[in-house]
């Protein structure tokens, strides 16, 4: 059969004159319009809908937040402090504090300690002829042991000190024990080193600094050789070495190549460093300046040197049998046929953590790609001793050679140091009891109170400082809780009420109209301040009591008065009602705990603001569907009607083509009759 390819569109309208395509659209918009439009309205409400969850969402988490800032202790503990001395010494408080007077004396400032170096011509003068150095730190080391509880009694030895701990002491017992012992009078571990400071703290921690001229202290010098029969567990830290050395490149030998490399390591050295240019006019006006830490623990020394330190260097053959052998005094498993690699590598694992490097700071070996190793020593090791091995014929071969040889201490005359101030504490009478600390800022002498002091200007003379609560924070609070609420309650009204016919652009007047579920929110804001509280003091059982009362209209109310009353003279009543005192194990949590677990059930995942949310986006995403299948419907539709009226205006066309060929054909036959 001959097909047949009709244009269809190019034809609309050729044989009866009328506009086919406008004809078509038109039957598809008289359907169209009126579905699209009723989805459309599914869809604008919808969307309405989830902008005044909103709205009941943000209401919520702003009653939520006023309530968290009243549901503990500390959140109603905010002081004022009168300071008759403030240029002695500057006072904080936290919500730990108390109310209360105290006298407080500032005798002296702590003090850092501070070396000075000689002078140079210029910050780039040539330093050691421009070779590499080495500065040596020395300060009071500080070692640490932690203990456990003992749940069996026995006997520790500490430093050859015995120490008996009973069955269940404390780790801070045991600690406090111990401090004990070793500082008892004609100990072994005070008596040649009575400058040693002992701490014991409550964590169970045993802290020893040693005197400053003891330099760099063995981890054996604080060793727990023996827990006896008790069950007591000991770790041992250095908290600082009490030597520290920095090399001084070629590059950096120069007074501001100094400072910058001291300002590197200060996390490690504990000191920084300034160059100041000290205006004398001389031929060397520039000077570092070293600058430690406050406190007498943190007197140091600076030494400088040139001598080169010894590096040895270790390799291994191929392991020729499964044993072990020693080296330095420490065991080194091996299988047949590992690799030297493998064998340098387990070597350098046990021997780091072997006294042969935790009793020397700045001892360190590193592996080459070669499977070797590299023992680099300190300058205080001097001339180091090759490490001895034992048991290894037979299980490998081991070479030891010296890589660099140690070249003896010779001092770098071109820069040295002198001391311009020593280290102290600070010095200060509190209620009459005399107080040393390490640092200018204290804050654990007087509970809940951070002391900054500033000057001994009036030194001996006792700053007067008063504590007192401060209530105005508090009341703050609670002025936003009762705004919170009652902008809320009006916030739910626009919701819940007539659409804004005179604005269009208002699309949350009446989003939620209808929705029963936001007066039942409303209620529950209601009852959280309206219920008695579930903590109820003596005299104190609900929020009326203090003065905030809801009126006849639904607003609630805060009389001040009543509301000062309260805060003044029952204050700890007040905590107790919201629930400040209630642990994290107390089923009853006050007003605000009671009202927080409410508010978080409210704003879950599972919570009715998130469940109609949740609801109303799937509702707008299906109307969105409906949307698009009544337009892809409408789109069929439009070509049907096109192609209907397509062929009938052809038909039409054809008829009116017939009529005309008849017409004339008759024309013609008339014609021919008369003539």
């Amino acid at each position: 059969m001959a097909e047949t390819n009709t244009d269809f569109v190019s034809s609309l309208g050729a044989g009866s004159g009328i506009n086919i395509r406008e004809l078509s659209q038109a039957l598809v918009d008289a359907e169209k319009i009126p579905r699209t439009s009723l989805i459309q309205s599914k869809i604008d409400k919808s969307t309405a809908k989830i902008s005044g969850l909103g709205v009941v969402k943000a209401v919520l988490e702003r009653f939520r937040t006023s309530f968290k800032a009243l549901d503990s202790a500390r959140d109603f503990n905010t002081f004022t402090t009168n300071n008759s001395n403030a240029s002695a010494l500057k006072i904080t408080t936290s919500s730990l504090a108390k109310t209360g007077s105290h006298s407080i004396a500032v005798n002296s400032l702590a003090k850092a300690a501070r070396q000075q170096s000689s002078g140079f011509s210029s910050t780039a003068a040539e330093l050691n002829g421009g070779e590499s150095f080495a500065i040596q730190v020395s300060t009071r080391e500080q070692q640490k042991l932690t203990f456990t509880a003992a749940s069996v009694a026995g006997t520790l030895t500490i430093s050859g000190i015995n120490v008996a701990v009973a069955a269940g002491d404390s780790a801070a017992t045991v600690a406090a024990k111990a401090k004990e012992a070793l500082q008892a009078s004609g100990s072994s571990f005070v008596s040649s080193n009575s400058g040693r400071e002992i701490v014991a703290k409550s964590d169970g921690t045993l802290t020893v600094t040693y005197e400053l001229s003891e330099g760099d202290v063995a981890s054996s010098a604080l060793i727990v050789s023996s827990v006896g029969s008790s069950d007591v567990t000991t770790t041992f830290s250095t908290v600082r070495n009490g030597l520290q050395e920095l090399t001084i490149g070629s590059a950096e030998a120069t007074p501001l190549g100094v400072v910058s490399a001291i300002n590197s390591s200060t996390s490690t050295l504990g000191i920084t460093a300034q160059l100041i240019n000290d205006g004398s006019g001389g031929s060397t006006p520039f000077k570092i300046l070293l600058t430690g830490d406050t406190g007498e623990n943190n007197n140091f020394s600076i030494t400088t040197t040139s001598s080169i330190p010894e590096t040895q260097h270790v390799s291994f053959g191929t392991a020729q049998s499964t044993g072990s052998f020693t080296v330095a005094g420490v065991s080194i498993a091996v299988s047949a046929g590992e690799t030297p690699t493998v064998i340098a590598a387990r070597v350098k694992t046990a021997l780091d953590a072997d006294s042969f490097i935790t009793n020397s700071a700045g001892r360190a070996i590193s592996q080459s790609s070669d499977g070797s190793l590299l023992i680099s020593y300190t300058r205080s090791d001097a001339d180091a001793a090759f490490p001895t091995f034992a048991n290894i014929s037979g299980v490998v071969e081991a070479t030891v050679a010296e890589q660099q040889a140690y070249s003896a201490n010779s001092t770098n005359s071109t820069m040295t140091f002198s001391s311009i101030q020593s280290a102290s504490n600070a010095m200060l009478v509190v209620d009459g009891m005399s107080v040393s600390r390490s640092t200018n800022l204290i804050g654990d002498v007087v509970s809940g109170v951070t002391m900054e002091l500033l000057s001994t200007a009036t030194a001996g003379v006792a700053a007067n400082i008063t504590i007192a609560r401060d209530t105005s924070a508090v009341k703050e609070t609670l002025t936003e809780l009762i705004t919170a609420y009652n902008e809320g309650v009006s916030d739910f009204a626009i919701l819940t009420g007539p659409a804004n016919e005179d604005d269009p652009e208002d699309t949350f007047s009446g989003s939620l109209r209808g929705e029963s579920s936001v007066r039942s929110v409303q209620y529950k804001l209601r009852d959280m301040l309206i219920n008695n509280s579930s903590t109820q003091s003596t005299n104190l059982k609900a929020l009326r009591d203090i003065g905030i009362t809801l009126d006849k209209s639904g607003v609630m109310q805060i009389d001040d008065k009543k509301l000062d009353a309260a805060l003044n003279t029952q204050f700890d009543e007040v905590v107790t009602i919201f629930g400040g005192n209630a642990s994290i194990s107390d089923t009853n949590k006050g007003i605000a705990g009671d009202a927080i677990k409410k508010l978080d059930t409210m704003l879950s995942t599972t919570g009715l603001v998130k469940r109609q949310t949740t609801s109303a986006n799937s509702d707008v995403t299906r109307y969105k569907d409906d949307l698009s299948r009544l337009e892809a419907r409408m789109e069929v539709l439009l070509a049907r009607y096109t192609r209907q009226f397509a062929i009938m205006d052809a038909l039409v066309g054809q008829m009116n083509s017939q009529r005309e060929s008849l017409g004339n054909s008759l024309d013609a036959l008339l014609n021919s009759y008369k003539k």
